[in-house]
Protein backbone atom coordinates (compact mmCIF):
# COMPACT_ATOMS: atom_id res chain seq x y z
CA UNK A 1 0.00 0.00 0.00
CA UNK A 2 2.80 2.31 0.88
CA UNK A 3 4.52 1.48 -2.37
CA UNK A 4 1.44 2.37 -4.36
CA UNK A 5 1.09 5.63 -2.47
CA UNK A 6 4.70 6.43 -3.04
CA UNK A 7 4.33 5.69 -6.76
CA UNK A 8 1.26 7.83 -7.02
CA UNK A 9 2.97 10.65 -5.15
CA UNK A 10 6.04 10.38 -7.36
CA UNK A 11 3.89 10.45 -10.47
CA UNK A 12 1.98 13.46 -9.24
CA UNK A 13 5.18 15.22 -8.37
CA UNK A 14 6.57 14.44 -11.80
CA UNK A 15 3.49 15.82 -13.43
CA UNK A 16 3.76 18.94 -11.33
CA UNK A 17 7.41 19.34 -12.25
CA UNK A 18 6.61 18.79 -15.93
CA UNK A 19 3.84 21.40 -15.71
CA UNK A 20 6.14 23.86 -13.98
CA UNK A 21 8.86 23.18 -16.56
CA UNK A 22 6.42 23.77 -19.41
CA UNK A 23 5.23 27.00 -17.82
CA UNK A 24 8.81 28.15 -17.39
CA UNK A 25 9.52 27.30 -21.04
CA UNK A 26 6.47 29.28 -22.10
CA UNK A 27 7.49 32.22 -19.95
CA UNK A 28 11.04 32.04 -21.32
CA UNK A 29 9.76 31.88 -24.89
CA UNK A 30 7.53 34.89 -24.33
CA UNK A 31 10.39 36.73 -22.73
CA UNK A 32 12.68 35.95 -25.67
CA UNK A 33 9.99 37.03 -28.11
CA UNK A 34 9.45 40.24 -26.16
CA UNK A 35 13.19 40.87 -26.12
CA UNK A 36 13.37 40.20 -29.86
CA UNK A 37 10.49 42.59 -30.51
CA UNK A 38 12.12 45.18 -28.29
CA UNK A 39 15.41 44.79 -30.17
CA UNK A 40 13.60 45.04 -33.50
CA UNK A 41 11.67 48.10 -32.33
CA UNK A 42 14.85 49.69 -31.05
CA UNK A 43 16.56 48.90 -34.36
CA UNK A 44 13.63 50.31 -36.31
CA UNK A 45 13.63 53.45 -34.24
CA UNK A 46 17.38 53.76 -34.65
CA UNK A 47 16.96 53.44 -38.42
CA UNK A 48 14.21 56.05 -38.37
CA UNK A 49 16.37 58.36 -36.32
CA UNK A 50 19.24 57.75 -38.73
CA UNK A 51 16.98 58.41 -41.72
CA UNK A 52 15.62 61.54 -40.08
CA UNK A 53 19.12 62.73 -39.37
CA UNK A 54 20.20 61.93 -42.93
CA UNK A 55 17.16 63.72 -44.33
CA UNK A 56 17.79 66.72 -42.10
CA UNK A 57 21.40 66.71 -43.24
CA UNK A 58 20.31 66.48 -46.90
CA UNK A 59 17.77 69.24 -46.41
CA UNK A 60 20.41 71.41 -44.81
CA UNK A 61 22.86 70.72 -47.64
CA UNK A 62 20.18 71.32 -50.27
CA UNK A 63 19.05 74.55 -48.65
CA UNK A 64 22.71 75.58 -48.47
CA UNK A 65 23.00 75.27 -52.25
CA UNK A 66 24.36 71.75 -52.77
CA UNK A 67 22.92 70.92 -56.19
CA UNK A 68 23.50 67.10 -56.22
CA UNK A 69 21.52 66.87 -52.99
CA UNK A 70 18.71 68.94 -54.50
CA UNK A 71 18.57 66.53 -57.43
CA UNK A 72 18.57 63.52 -55.07
CA UNK A 73 15.66 64.93 -53.07
CA UNK A 74 13.80 65.76 -56.27
CA UNK A 75 14.26 62.25 -57.66
CA UNK A 76 13.10 60.69 -54.39
CA UNK A 77 10.04 62.93 -54.24
CA UNK A 78 9.18 62.29 -57.90
CA UNK A 79 7.93 58.81 -56.92
CA UNK A 80 5.20 60.08 -54.63
CA UNK A 81 5.02 63.88 -54.49
CA UNK A 82 5.36 65.73 -57.80
CA UNK A 83 4.96 69.16 -56.23
CA UNK A 84 7.87 68.53 -53.86
CA UNK A 85 9.93 67.18 -56.75
CA UNK A 86 9.15 70.32 -58.75
CA UNK A 87 10.27 72.45 -55.80
CA UNK A 88 13.71 70.83 -55.69
CA UNK A 89 14.16 70.75 -59.46
CA UNK A 90 13.46 74.49 -59.50
CA UNK A 91 16.06 75.01 -56.79
CA UNK A 92 18.60 73.17 -58.92
CA UNK A 93 17.57 74.97 -62.10
CA UNK A 94 18.03 78.37 -60.49
CA UNK A 95 21.60 77.26 -59.80
CA UNK A 96 22.08 76.86 -63.59
CA UNK A 97 21.82 73.05 -63.44
CA UNK A 98 20.63 71.62 -66.76
CA UNK A 99 19.28 68.41 -65.15
CA UNK A 100 17.08 70.51 -62.89
CA UNK A 101 15.76 72.42 -65.91
CA UNK A 102 14.85 69.22 -67.73
CA UNK A 103 13.28 67.93 -64.52
CA UNK A 104 10.99 70.97 -64.32
CA UNK A 105 9.85 70.48 -67.92
CA UNK A 106 9.19 66.77 -67.29
CA UNK A 107 7.20 67.36 -64.10
CA UNK A 108 5.17 70.22 -65.61
CA UNK A 109 4.26 68.03 -68.56
CA UNK A 110 3.05 65.28 -66.20
CA UNK A 111 0.77 67.70 -64.32
CA UNK A 112 -1.79 68.55 -66.98
CA UNK A 113 -4.43 71.28 -67.21
CA UNK A 114 -2.40 73.78 -65.21
CA UNK A 115 -1.78 77.01 -67.15
CA UNK A 116 0.87 78.26 -64.72
CA UNK A 117 2.89 75.06 -65.08
CA UNK A 118 2.56 75.20 -68.86
CA UNK A 119 4.09 78.68 -68.79
CA UNK A 120 6.79 77.41 -66.45
CA UNK A 121 7.62 74.54 -68.81
CA UNK A 122 7.71 76.94 -71.76
CA UNK A 123 10.07 79.26 -69.88
CA UNK A 124 12.56 76.52 -69.04
CA UNK A 125 12.42 75.03 -72.53
CA UNK A 126 13.36 78.45 -73.91
CA UNK A 127 16.03 78.83 -71.24
CA UNK A 128 17.63 75.53 -72.25
CA UNK A 129 17.58 76.42 -75.95
CA UNK A 130 18.98 79.85 -75.12
CA UNK A 131 21.88 78.25 -73.25
CA UNK A 132 22.50 76.12 -76.33
CA UNK A 133 22.87 79.23 -78.50
CA UNK A 134 19.35 79.92 -79.80
CA UNK A 135 19.18 83.74 -79.78
CA UNK A 136 15.41 83.80 -80.26
CA UNK A 137 14.93 81.54 -77.24
CA UNK A 138 17.35 83.64 -75.17
CA UNK A 139 15.39 86.77 -76.10
CA UNK A 140 12.06 85.14 -75.14
CA UNK A 141 13.58 83.94 -71.86
CA UNK A 142 14.71 87.47 -71.06
CA UNK A 143 11.26 88.87 -71.81
CA UNK A 144 9.66 86.24 -69.57
CA UNK A 145 11.99 87.25 -66.72
CA UNK A 146 11.17 90.93 -67.22
CA UNK A 147 7.42 90.35 -67.25
CA UNK A 148 7.26 87.37 -64.85
CA UNK A 149 5.80 84.81 -67.25
CA UNK A 150 6.43 81.27 -65.99
CA UNK A 151 8.98 82.52 -63.48
CA UNK A 152 9.39 85.15 -60.79
CA UNK A 153 10.20 88.64 -62.06
CA UNK A 154 13.93 89.30 -62.33
CA UNK A 155 14.30 92.44 -64.42
CA UNK A 156 18.07 92.77 -64.17
CA UNK A 157 18.69 89.16 -65.25
CA UNK A 158 16.09 89.42 -68.01
CA UNK A 159 17.57 92.62 -69.43
CA UNK A 160 21.06 91.10 -69.27
CA UNK A 161 19.89 88.12 -71.34
CA UNK A 162 18.13 90.33 -73.88
CA UNK A 163 21.21 92.54 -74.14
CA UNK A 164 23.36 89.46 -74.80
CA UNK A 165 21.06 88.53 -77.69
CA UNK A 166 21.08 92.13 -78.91
CA UNK A 167 24.86 92.28 -78.92
CA UNK A 168 24.79 89.14 -81.06
CA UNK A 169 22.70 91.17 -83.56
CA UNK A 170 19.31 89.59 -82.88
CA UNK A 171 16.97 92.28 -84.25
CA UNK A 172 14.00 91.77 -81.90
CA UNK A 173 16.34 92.01 -78.90
CA UNK A 174 17.95 95.18 -80.27
CA UNK A 175 14.55 96.82 -80.72
CA UNK A 176 13.49 95.73 -77.23
CA UNK A 177 16.59 97.33 -75.75
CA UNK A 178 15.81 100.55 -77.61
CA UNK A 179 12.25 100.54 -76.29
CA UNK A 180 13.37 99.62 -72.76
CA UNK A 181 15.75 102.58 -72.55
CA UNK A 182 12.78 104.97 -72.72
CA UNK A 183 10.15 102.73 -71.07
CA UNK A 184 8.17 104.04 -68.11
CA UNK A 185 8.90 100.69 -66.41
CA UNK A 186 12.63 101.38 -66.52
CA UNK A 187 13.74 102.97 -63.25
CA UNK A 188 16.89 104.30 -64.96
CA UNK A 189 15.85 105.44 -68.46
CA UNK A 190 18.62 106.32 -70.91
CA UNK A 191 17.28 108.02 -74.06
CA UNK A 192 20.77 108.20 -75.54
CA UNK A 193 21.07 104.42 -75.33
CA UNK A 194 17.69 104.15 -77.02
CA UNK A 195 19.05 105.99 -80.07
CA UNK A 196 22.16 103.79 -80.01
CA UNK A 197 20.10 100.59 -80.18
CA UNK A 198 17.75 101.90 -82.86
CA UNK A 199 20.76 102.98 -84.90
CA UNK A 200 22.22 99.49 -84.54
CA UNK A 201 18.94 97.96 -85.75
CA UNK A 202 18.69 100.42 -88.64
CA UNK A 203 22.20 99.53 -89.80
CA UNK A 204 21.09 95.88 -89.84
CA UNK A 205 18.30 96.90 -92.25
CA UNK A 206 15.48 96.63 -89.70
CA UNK A 207 12.57 98.73 -90.97
CA UNK A 208 11.23 99.04 -87.43
CA UNK A 209 14.64 100.23 -86.28
CA UNK A 210 14.81 102.81 -89.07
CA UNK A 211 11.37 104.13 -88.16
CA UNK A 212 12.15 104.43 -84.45
CA UNK A 213 15.53 106.02 -85.12
CA UNK A 214 13.80 108.55 -87.37
CA UNK A 215 11.26 109.36 -84.66
CA UNK A 216 14.08 109.89 -82.16
CA UNK A 217 15.77 112.33 -84.55
CA UNK A 218 12.52 114.18 -85.21
CA UNK A 219 11.65 114.48 -81.51
CA UNK A 220 15.20 114.90 -80.23
CA UNK A 221 15.03 111.81 -78.00
CA UNK A 222 18.52 110.88 -76.82
CA UNK A 223 20.11 113.01 -79.53
CA UNK A 224 19.94 116.55 -80.84
CA UNK A 225 16.81 117.01 -82.94
CA UNK A 226 17.59 116.76 -86.64
CA UNK A 227 14.60 116.95 -88.97
CA UNK A 228 16.51 115.97 -92.10
CA UNK A 229 18.09 112.86 -90.59
CA UNK A 230 14.78 111.94 -88.98
CA UNK A 231 12.95 112.18 -92.30
CA UNK A 232 15.75 110.27 -94.02
CA UNK A 233 15.30 107.25 -91.76
CA UNK A 234 11.50 107.41 -91.84
CA UNK A 235 11.52 107.51 -95.62
CA UNK A 236 14.13 104.73 -95.80
CA UNK A 237 11.69 102.45 -93.98
CA UNK A 238 8.74 103.81 -95.94
CA UNK A 239 10.17 103.07 -99.37
CA UNK A 240 10.46 99.43 -98.30
CA UNK A 241 6.75 99.27 -97.47
CA UNK A 242 6.60 99.97 -93.71
CA UNK A 243 3.12 101.51 -93.37
CA UNK A 244 3.62 102.99 -89.90
CA UNK A 245 6.87 104.64 -91.00
CA UNK A 246 4.97 106.19 -93.91
CA UNK A 247 2.48 107.60 -91.41
CA UNK A 248 5.22 109.17 -89.27
CA UNK A 249 6.97 110.52 -92.37
CA UNK A 250 3.73 112.16 -93.47
CA UNK A 251 3.11 113.51 -90.00
CA UNK A 252 6.61 115.03 -89.91
CA UNK A 253 6.04 116.91 -93.18
CA UNK A 254 2.71 118.53 -92.25
CA UNK A 255 2.96 122.34 -92.54
CA UNK A 256 6.69 122.03 -93.24
CA UNK A 257 7.42 124.76 -95.76
CA UNK A 258 5.65 125.40 -99.04
CA UNK A 259 5.62 121.77 -100.16
CA UNK A 260 5.39 120.04 -96.79
CA UNK A 261 1.69 119.22 -97.00
CA UNK A 262 2.04 117.81 -100.51
CA UNK A 263 4.81 115.46 -99.36
CA UNK A 264 2.80 114.64 -96.23
CA UNK A 265 -0.22 113.74 -98.34
CA UNK A 266 1.81 111.37 -100.52
CA UNK A 267 3.11 109.42 -97.53
CA UNK A 268 -0.23 109.39 -95.72
CA UNK A 269 -1.99 108.22 -98.89
CA UNK A 270 0.51 105.36 -99.21
CA UNK A 271 0.29 104.53 -95.51
CA UNK A 272 -3.50 104.24 -95.72
CA UNK A 273 -3.20 102.09 -98.85
CA UNK A 274 -0.88 99.69 -97.04
CA UNK A 275 -3.34 99.29 -94.18
CA UNK A 276 -2.30 101.67 -91.41
CA UNK A 277 -5.69 102.88 -90.20
CA UNK A 278 -4.64 106.09 -88.32
CA UNK A 279 -3.27 107.42 -91.62
CA UNK A 280 -6.73 107.72 -93.18
CA UNK A 281 -8.07 110.47 -90.94
CA UNK A 282 -4.80 112.43 -91.00
CA UNK A 283 -4.60 112.05 -94.79
CA UNK A 284 -8.09 113.56 -95.11
CA UNK A 285 -7.15 116.46 -92.81
CA UNK A 286 -4.13 117.27 -94.95
CA UNK A 287 -6.22 116.85 -98.09
CA UNK A 288 -8.62 119.46 -96.74
CA UNK A 289 -5.75 121.92 -96.42
CA UNK A 290 -4.28 121.58 -99.91
CA UNK A 291 -7.48 121.43 -101.94
CA UNK A 292 -9.17 118.91 -104.19
CA UNK A 293 -7.13 119.70 -107.34
CA UNK A 294 -3.88 119.03 -105.53
CA UNK A 295 -5.33 115.88 -104.00
CA UNK A 296 -6.18 114.45 -107.42
CA UNK A 297 -2.69 115.21 -108.74
CA UNK A 298 -0.99 113.77 -105.67
CA UNK A 299 -3.05 110.58 -105.84
CA UNK A 300 -1.99 110.14 -109.46
CA UNK A 301 1.62 110.73 -108.43
CA UNK A 302 1.36 108.25 -105.56
CA UNK A 303 -0.09 105.32 -107.49
CA UNK A 304 3.11 104.47 -109.43
CA UNK A 305 4.94 104.59 -106.10
CA UNK A 306 2.48 102.24 -104.44
CA UNK A 307 2.86 99.75 -107.31
CA UNK A 308 6.64 99.77 -107.03
CA UNK A 309 6.54 99.45 -103.25
CA UNK A 310 4.01 96.61 -103.48
CA UNK A 311 6.17 94.74 -105.96
CA UNK A 312 9.29 95.29 -103.83
CA UNK A 313 11.22 96.81 -106.73
CA UNK A 314 12.09 100.14 -105.08
CA UNK A 315 15.85 100.55 -104.96
CA UNK A 316 17.55 102.10 -101.96
CA UNK A 317 17.10 105.91 -101.75
CA UNK A 318 15.20 106.10 -105.05
CA UNK A 319 11.99 107.59 -103.61
CA UNK A 320 13.95 109.94 -101.34
CA UNK A 321 15.95 111.22 -104.31
CA UNK A 322 12.82 111.52 -106.46
CA UNK A 323 11.03 113.62 -103.83
CA UNK A 324 14.19 115.69 -103.32
CA UNK A 325 14.26 116.58 -106.99
CA UNK A 326 10.52 117.03 -107.41
CA UNK A 327 10.04 119.30 -104.38
CA UNK A 328 13.47 120.96 -104.27
CA UNK A 329 14.12 119.67 -100.78
CA UNK A 330 17.48 118.84 -99.25
CA UNK A 331 17.08 115.53 -97.44
CA UNK A 332 20.65 114.14 -97.32
CA UNK A 333 21.38 110.88 -99.12
CA UNK A 334 24.68 109.11 -98.33
CA UNK A 335 26.98 108.24 -101.18
CA UNK A 336 26.97 104.67 -102.37
CA UNK A 337 28.71 102.36 -99.91
CA UNK A 338 28.69 104.92 -97.08
CA UNK A 339 26.58 105.06 -93.95
CA UNK A 340 24.38 107.94 -92.91
CA UNK A 341 26.52 110.41 -90.96
CA UNK A 342 27.67 114.02 -91.05
CA UNK A 343 30.21 113.40 -93.80
CA UNK A 344 30.04 112.28 -97.38
CA UNK A 345 26.51 113.49 -98.06
CA UNK A 346 25.73 113.26 -101.76
CA UNK A 347 24.29 116.31 -103.51
CA UNK A 348 23.52 114.56 -106.76
CA UNK A 349 20.16 112.87 -107.21
CA UNK A 350 19.10 109.95 -109.34
CA UNK A 351 16.53 110.30 -112.09
CA UNK A 352 15.78 106.56 -112.19
CA UNK A 353 12.50 106.67 -110.33
CA UNK A 354 11.50 110.02 -111.78
CA UNK A 355 11.84 108.63 -115.29
CA UNK A 356 9.50 105.77 -114.42
CA UNK A 357 6.74 108.12 -113.30
CA UNK A 358 4.32 109.63 -115.74
CA UNK A 359 5.99 112.76 -117.08
CA UNK A 360 2.68 114.53 -117.35
CA UNK A 361 2.37 114.50 -113.58
CA UNK A 362 5.21 116.95 -113.23
CA UNK A 363 3.40 119.46 -115.43
CA UNK A 364 0.84 119.75 -112.64
CA UNK A 365 3.30 120.23 -109.79
CA UNK A 366 2.14 123.77 -109.28
CA UNK A 367 -1.12 122.35 -108.02
CA UNK A 368 0.72 119.87 -105.82
CA UNK A 369 2.84 122.68 -104.41
CA UNK A 370 -0.01 124.79 -103.09
CA UNK A 371 1.46 126.78 -100.18
CA UNK A 372 0.21 125.84 -96.74
CA UNK A 373 -1.13 129.34 -96.16
CA UNK A 374 -3.60 128.99 -99.04
CA UNK A 375 -6.02 126.88 -97.06
CA UNK A 376 -9.32 126.23 -98.85
CA UNK A 377 -12.38 125.13 -96.97
CA UNK A 378 -12.09 121.66 -95.47
CA UNK A 379 -13.29 118.83 -97.68
CA UNK A 380 -14.64 115.43 -96.65
CA UNK A 381 -12.73 112.70 -98.44
CA UNK A 382 -14.19 109.81 -96.45
CA UNK A 383 -16.21 108.59 -99.44
CA UNK A 384 -13.64 109.20 -102.19
CA UNK A 385 -11.77 106.54 -104.09
CA UNK A 386 -8.91 106.85 -101.62
CA UNK A 387 -10.69 104.61 -99.11
CA UNK A 388 -10.67 101.76 -101.57
CA UNK A 389 -6.97 101.37 -101.11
Amino acid sequence: MNTIGIAIGATGLSLILIFVWMISLSIRKKRLEAEKKAREEAYRKALERQRDEERKERLYKAESGHVPTMLYLAKEAERSNLREALFWYEKAAHNENITGMYGIVRICQRIRDDYILKEKAKFWQNYIRGQEGDLGAKYETGRALVHGRGVEVDVSKGIAMIQDAAEDQYIDAILFMGDWCVSKDNIAPAPGDSTYWYSKAAKLNSLEGMMKLGINYIKGIGIAADFQKGVYWLERASEKGHAEAMYHAGQAWIDRGANGNAIAYIWLFLSAFFGYEPAKSLRDQVGGRIGVDSVVGLQSLSKPLQKKISSGTVSKHSIIRALNKLYKRGIPVPKKGEAMDDEGIADNVSDTLLDELDGSLFDDTSAAETPAEEQPSALNFSQTSMDKF
